[in-house]
């Protein structure tokens, strides 16, 4: 239990260094853009600069939130050094990314989504690096850390069920788009936080949201389990992120047919369905791969 109270810590602090490092981040990219480099920037809300100031707070504050939890290395979290990582990374992108696209062609064929004239294909290459950087420490975090210190105490699917709840949970805390945070000051990312917690007053958004979350979190967990790894999962994630993120870019959506399809491409029972399917192509690769070898522990 103290291990679990010492990620709430870290939890908060990541909001709390997030909010500092929101105004600067912000100022550095109007700066940037002002100069003709990286005009784009200029083009986001201060709400876009907190969520990455929060991921920028996340990956600094993990390696010390780490050491204070006495992890020495992966293997006291259940982890080990992966010598097909480039290949699982590949494989788990190439399933999610697939699995995901074919969804979004699919919504285009039947008219439910349609391709913007304007096509804002110079976005992918900045948007692939922002897959990669939530992939990266979202999974260390959770399919890394918090995962390996329930997996101390708990079986490992009844550890991957409660962090897989809590991963779904803390992507709901989110600043609201339609908030107006004024002049940008140095305490404008602490007006942010009580504005993340907005989509809680929408219980049936919640609901739909956390199905599709709960599956993408339970499909990289039972990557990491498996491969007793996080370079699987890793990829998964990232190709989730980088097809849904360039999508929203390129297309607009025209209509909604719920519960299957929601006003956001990763809400509704299609996207589960395909993230279900996801997670069956992992397992029957993965018995593809380790055929005639022993079962791996987990």
């Amino acid at each position: 239990m103290k291990d679990i109270a010492k990620i709430f810590v870290y939890l908060a602090a990541v909001i709390v260094l997030g909010a500092l490092l929101a105004p600067p981040l912000y100022w550095g990219a109007q700066w940037l853009a002002g100069h003709g480099i990286l005009r784009t920037l200029a083009e986001f809300r201060f709400q876009k600069y907190f969520d990455r100031a929060a991921l920028v707070a996340a990956l600094l504050l993990l390696w010390p939130t780490v050491r204070w939890l006495q992890v020495k290395g992966w293997r006291d979290l259940g982890l080990e050094p992966d010598r097909r990582w480039a290949r699982h990374v590949a494989i788990g992108f190439g399933i999610a990314a697939l699995g995901v696209a074919a969804m979004a062609c699919a919504y285009v064929q039947f008219g439910v989504y349609r391709f913007r004239p304007e096509g804002q294909w110079g976005k992918l290459p900045m948007l692939a690096l922002s897959a990669a950087t939530v992939a990266v420490v979202e999974e260390s975090l959770f399919r890394g850390v918090i995962l390996g210190l329930l997996r101390r105490s708990l079986a490992p699917y009844a550890a991957l069920f409660w962090v897989t709840a809590l991963f779904a949970i803390v992507h709901f805390l989110k600043p609201n788009e339609n908030f107006d945070p004024g002049p940008i000051g140095w305490l404008s990312g602490f007006t942010m936080i009580p504005q993340t917690f907005h989509q809680f007053a929408e219980p049936q958004t919640v609901l739909a949201g956390f199905t599709t979350l709960f599956a993408l979190g339970w499909l990289c967990g039972e990557a990491a389990l498996r491969t007793r790894s996080l370079w699987m999962s890793m990829g998964l994630h990232a190709g989730v992120v980088f097809v849904k993120m360039s999508f929203s870019v390129l297309s607009r959506r025209r209509e909604t047919y719920l519960p299957w399809i929601g006003k956001e491409l990763q809400i509704g029972l299609v996207p589960v369905g395909i993230l279900v399917l996801g997670c069956f192509a992992v397992v029957l690769w993965l018995a593809y791969e380790n055929r005639g070898q022993p079962a791996p522990r987990r």
